[in-house]
């Protein structure tokens, strides 16, 4: 492979991989952020939602804006305001001016990570394309895995604000070479820009993530959450019939009448949801369950984290070679996903740090077989405009995915752990002699190694056996909830057994849809 090319593909992908890095390290310092702001915890989640929705609103926009900047452009635009507001974000003197960085951050993710994919497939051949997803796999999973291990070292050693000075010499370094390296190429004719569809969008997008974000807290059935769901659901409607009217769609709908984006799209959804409920519960398991220290759970995760950087590689570079199909990749991706899925609804109290790695590893594993070749079924075959609100669409419907898997398996984690404790209360009576007998042994320890008074050592006794009852009410919920992303997994089988690997004509606009959806004679042969 040329050298050139290869640094040209390792620094766009780093561009892209401190984007989602951000996406997790801020976690670790949302409570050094509260006692620095004197904010309560309903308000500093704003910092996290706020980047989210600027995210997902602005993943949409790159099918047009990289039409008038050029690709490049677009996605170093996408980098220096994620890079300039990282300063602002690690000097904002106060809450509001925190939010306002994160916004404009999450703005930049939401331009970079749509054209990271679309200077990839235009970079790199079609015999290189699947080491070139695999870079992309290595990014976007190693960023997020990374976060907290690495937020919990800077807030540790220096301070939470460094999580955001981390990202300034990366983001310059990343934004000159590029510069020097690509060439900026702009489309002599560009559509206006939908504005209508825009705001839609927005509506739609900021509804959905507020309900889902707030959920759990508020309620399900609270007004504020219904309210939300109800503008989302008609904003989408809404936005759906201007799309399929207008003559300059935002996103053109019409993707969907092709079978090799539109089954793969809907399996990343699915999987999607799958993949970010496991993101959300392993470290919830690793700290609050097995109360592991933030680094160490960081630490744990980061193994799973390299086999699927190490997995995508190796698979990218043997879909090259024509070793194995994209199909068959995908399949096996989704059953051994499915299956380390399985394994994680048997992770219990007792396991050591490398019994938990090993049970990690086939999940890790199956996101290693699975993004390198979906993602060259499902854009392969676009170039240009298309290229760009094919790859806008995908990023945005996995991050949409993503939102409803997080707030369904935290709705699960919530809900069960009370029908656990019941069920256990009932199984296990309190005058069995197993409970007695251990009772008993907890009594004399308190007494002998303890010191406690006579009065107070049943009500502690009692009180520790309630915690016990409560942890293990609160690992039954984990199991549940990782049964949840093991649903997800099997579902994801549906439409990516539908999946047409064939040779399709490149799309570069409309022009190349007849009035069946099919491809005109006018489109470009195949790059």
């Amino acid at each position: 492979m040329d050298k050139k090319l290869f640094l040209t593909g390792v620094l766009i992908v780093a561009g892209m991989f401190m984007t989602l890095l951000d996406t997790t390290i801020v976690d670790i310092a949302l409570p050094h952020m509260m006692s620095a702001f004197d904010a309560d915890p309903d308000d500093i989640q704003w910092v996290i939602t706020s980047y989210m929705i600027a995210s997902a609103v602005a993943m949409p926009v790159v099918g047009w804006l990289g039409g008038k900047l050029g690709h490049r452009n677009t996605y170093l635009l996408g980098i220096g305001l994620f890079t300039v507001m990282s300063a602002l974000c690690g000097a904002a003197p106060n809450l509001d001016t925190m939010i306002l960085g994160r916004v404009f951050q999450g703005i930049g993710e939401g331009l970079a990570v749509p054209m990271t994919m679309t200077l990839l497939f235009e970079l790199f051949p079609p015999e290189k394309r699947g080491t070139a997803m695999g870079m992309f796999a290595l990014g976007a999973t190693f960023g997020p895995s990374l976060g907290p291990t690495l937020g919990g070292y800077l807030t540790e050693h220096l301070n939470w604000r460094w999580i955001f000075y981390v990202n300034l010499i990366p983001g310059v370094l990343v934004v000159y070479f590029l510069t020097l390296l690509l060439e900026n190429v702009k489309e002599k004719e560009v559509r206006p820009l939908d504005y209508l569809g825009l705001s839609l969008l927005g509506v739609a997008l900021t509804t959905l993530i507020i309900a889902l974000s707030k959920g759990n807290s508020w309620g399900w059935k609270d007004e504020k959450t219904v309210s939300l769901l109800y503008t989302s659901f008609i904003s989408t409607v809404v936005f759906v019939w201007w799309e399929i009217k207008t003559k300059n769609p935002l996103i053109n709908l019409k993707l969907f009448k092709y079978k090799f984006f539109s089954y793969p799209v809907i399996s990343l959804s699915i999987f999607g949801m799958g993949v970010y409920a496991s993101y959300f519960l392993l470290p919830l398991y690793l700290e609050k369950l097995r109360g592991y220290p933030t680094i160490t759970a960081g630490e744990i995760l980061l193994w799973p984290s390299l086999a699927t950087g190490v997995v995508s590689m190796v698979v990218g570079f043997l879909i090259d070679k024509k070793v194995i199909s994209k199909k068959l990749s995908v399949i096996a991706g989704i059953v051994i996903f499915t299956v380390g899925t399985y394994l994680q609804t048997k992770l219990d109290l007792d396991m050591n740090k490398l019994e938990i790695v090993i049970y990690l590893l086939p999940w890790a594993s199956g996101m290693g077989f699975f993004f390198p070749a979906l993602s060259q079924i499902s854009l392969g075959n676009f170039k240009g405009e298309l290229l760009r609100q094919a790859s806008g669409l995908q990023n945005l419907l996995r991050l949409v995915g993503g939102s409803i898997g997080t707030a369904i398996s935290t709705y699960i984690l919530i809900s069960s752990q009370d029908k656990h404790l019941v069920r256990m209360a009932e199984k296990v009576s309190s005058q069995s002699p197993q409970v007695v007998s251990f009772l008993g042994k907890i009594k004399s320890y308190l007494y002998y190694e303890m010191s406690t008074a006579k009065p107070m050592i049943s009500e502690k006794a009692n009180a520790i056996l309630g915690m016990l009852y409560t942890k293990h009410a609160f690992w039954h919920s984990f199991e549940d909830a990782f049964f949840f992303a093991t649903v997800c997994g099997i579902l994801t089988l549906i439409p990516a057994l539908l999946v047409e690997e064939k040779h399709e004509k490149s799309l570069n606009d409309d022009s190349n849809f007849n009035s069946n959806g099919k491809l005109g004679r006018g489109a470009p042969e195949p790059n």
